[in-house]
């Protein structure tokens, strides 16, 4: 749960949402660009950033009533994005959930091409 520990102690780093593994890799590769919506904003509320904080939406789903496809659907940016007709959108909330990508890092989102807003890439967390 402390980022800036796992800077300095650890070589790799899993970050989870709701149990599930949404992004883990080398701790440099996850900490310094993720590209998981959720580990972004983990990253931009610690201090020494220099992002603007990501303010999530609405509550974290009950633990047991969680949402279909993607846990993290209903407080994303990414798909908050997309348009009503956009057919990704059945992706994000089907049954199925998004795999962890076995490329390093590796990151599970179905929407892990579209962009986001504020940039991540540069932030400096030791």
């Amino acid at each position: 749960h402390d980022l800036g520990l796992a800077w300095n102690i650890a070589d790799r780093v899993a970050v989870m949402y709701l149990g599930r593994i949404v992004e883990q890799g080398p701790v440099e590769d996850v900490l310094l660009r993720p590209k998981h919506p959720y580990t972004r904003a983990l990253i931009s509320v610690l201090p020494g950033t220099d992002v603007d904080p990501v303010l999530l939406r609405g509550e974290p789903p009950d633990p047991t009533a969680i949402p279909g496809g993607c846990r993290f659907h209903p407080r994303c940016q990414r798909f908050a994005a997309l348009t009503a007709s956009d057919e990704r959108r059945a992706l994000c909330t089907a049954r199925e959930l998004p795999v962890l990508a076995s490329a390093e890092p590796g990151v599970a989102c179905h929407l892990v091409d579209q962009p986001i807003e504020e940039s991540h890439a540069s932030s400096d967390i030791r």
